[in-house]
């Protein structure tokens, strides 16, 4: 009994080593800019063009009205308008092919700096989501280990007092070991249960899930012409939202950021919750955390974060379907 204890002494010590976090990947901003972009106030996109349309018929006659907006995102709606009047009044003479050839490429040149801007920040979004992935895995793996030994422990634990009262002739120190061994076994077993609580932090200064919250009307991280696509309802799935309220709905919708009433599984708190208007009062330490600049991460907590950034990413990715569009009809 002695030896078997002294052997579940050295493994229990063994279990709780730790390693060292790596901290680079936890604290340093890797994925972000080397430098910040500057843009150009001149191709800053106009807050509404509904009164040009209404002074230029042309516009719609050629391009629908989400392309009028891509262009307007991207800095291109006048040249645009240049060249529907281009078409509108066209001529076969060289001078105004070759001007309609001019105009075609600096839109071009606007509409490839846009996807540019989108591919560099899926690529930040990638970046930032692997990093997270990564420390929930280094989480997972010291988790899963310790759940593991103390697991075992408990099970060593429980046949070796099993073992010893039936080796003890002595009824009293029979008891004494049963219960001994009962607790340890039970401590053990509890240690198994908690031991997924094991946290890190993780730094995040440059978050790109900041703006996506707390949806300010100019963005400092995304490119004006990003932002703007964001918050237009016309390029939404959904047309009654923006980009922006869609994903926020939909995160809170699958639960990935806690409401009051998605604590509770009875359905009369529920529903108590509800006539109270508390059905989506937030978690203010999980808000705090994944759109703030950092803080103590659990192994649920990075998944949780890697979720919401492949979802902004998915959505970033297909602005590249829009410019797409436009950029197919210009090429006629």
């Amino acid at each position: 009994m002695k030896t078997v204890f002294q052997t579940i002494l050295l493994f229990l010590m063994s279990s709780c080593v730790s390693i060292k976090p790596n901290l680079r990947v936890s604290q340093l901003n890797y994925c972000a800019p080397p430098t910040p972009y500057v843009y150009d106030s001149t191709y800053i996109p106009l807050p509404s063009i509904k009164s040009i349309i209404q002074k230029d018929n042309s516009l719609l006659k050629y391009y629908t009205y989400q392309d009028l907006l891509l262009a307007n995102a991207s800095g291109s709606l006048f040249l645009l308008q240049d060249l529907a009047h281009l078409r509108e009044y066209k001529s076969d003479d060289e001078d105004s092919l070759v001007y309609i050839l001019f105009k075609k490429q600096q839109i071009f040149n606007r509409l490839l700096l846009a996807s540019i801007e989108v591919a560099s920040l899926a690529a930040e979004l990638d970046c930032e989501s692997e990093r997270s992935k990564q420390l929930a895995n280094y989480l997972d793996q010291i988790n899963d280990t310790r759940v593991q030994r103390f697991t075992i422990l408990s099970v060593v634990t429980g046949a070796a007092t099993g073992i010893g009262t039936s080796a003890i002739k002595n009824y009293s120190s029979q008891i004494t070991v049963g219960i001994i061994g009962s607790i340890v076994s039970a401590v053990f077993g509890g240690l198994a249960a908690i031991s997924s609580k094991n946290s890190i932090i993780v730094k995040h200064n440059r978050n790109l899930l900041t703006d996506i919250w707390y949806e300010p009307k100019v963005s400092s991280i995304y490119p004006p012409f990003i932002w703007y696509v964001l918050n237009a309802k016309e390029f939404n799935i959904d047309a009654s939202n923006s980009t922006i309220k869609f994903l926020k709905n939909r995160w809170l919708e699958e639960g990935l950021v806690d409401t009051a009433i998605n604590k509770y599984k009875i359905p009369i708190i529920r529903e108590l919750l509800a006539k109270e208007g508390l059905a989506d009062t937030t978690n203010k330490k999980k808000i705090d955390l994944f759109f703030g600049v950092g803080g103590k991460y659990r192994a649920n907590d990075l998944h949780t974060r890697t979720s919401m950034l492949n979802q902004l990413k998915a959505e970033i990715r297909s602005i590249n379907q829009n410019l797409q569009a436009l950029m197919l009809k210009l090429s006629v």
